[in-house]
């Protein structure tokens, strides 16, 4: 009789899997082509606006205008989107961009401080449409700032980690804008506010780990 021996293998311990971005199908050149597009579509509309073209009772106008600012939006957040596999950042990034420009053209800038109750609108609507753009902006770059300081591989490709500091710089300036409302824009405040946002991203650096979020 033959015995036949059969190795039995344990199952490996495997570590976490990490949130990495892959770029499947994603090429330097329509990258590249994107940027451009998106640069020439940021110009045009910042010509619309701050050049006077808009007039503000022609209702006709204000609907392309409003059109221009929604395809602007979707043609920089869209591919964004796609590419970093971020859930949400095309509607926050689209609505910031269309809310900044109605209020660079319909909304009066303030004439007090943040203390004055009919001045407090403004400063909401200025602060909300400030931490949407600069914070879905900033992706980007907070990820290629990631990909040029970080060594390990995990959290060189975490996207989380880079939307989480995206929105720590879209923090930074909304307090930033919160100090000049209040007529406190010192370097005796804005030192301590922007050193506890860093001391905060240091913390969630060293206790929290890049975790899958797909």
């Amino acid at each position: 009789m033959t015995r036949t021996r059969t190795k039995m293998t344990p199952p490996q311990n495997t570590a976490n899997p990490v949130t990495i971005v892959t770029q499947d199908g994603v090429s330097r050149t329509q990258i590249l082509i994107w940027f451009v597009l998106v640069g020439f579509a940021w110009l045009g509309l910042g010509a619309m606006v701050f050049n006077g073209v808009w007039v503000a009772d022609n209702r006709a106008k204000q609907i392309v205008q409003l059109g221009g600012s929604v395809i602007v939006g979707m043609l920089t957040y869209v591919p964004m989107e796609y590419y970093f596999h971020a859930r949400g950042l095309a509607m926050r990034g689209i609505f910031g961009l269309v809310l900044a420009v109605q209020i660079v053209l319909y909304v009066p800038a303030p004439t007090n401080s943040l203390l004055w109750l009919p001045d407090v609108p403004v400063y909401v609507l200025v602060s909300v449409a400030l931490y949407w753009l600069l914070s879905t902006l900033c992706l980007p770059i907070t990820y290629v700032i990631g990909q040029l300081v970080f060594r390990q591989r995990a959290r060189r490709y975490d996207v989380r980690r880079a939307w989480r500091q995206a929105r720590e710089i879209g923090l930074v300036v909304v307090g930033l804008f919160g100090l000049f409302g209040l007529h406190a824009f010192t370097p005796l405040l804005i030192i301590p506010w922007v050193f506890m946002i860093v001391i905060a991203e240091i913390l969630f650096l060293s206790f929290i780990e890049p975790t899958a979020t797909r």
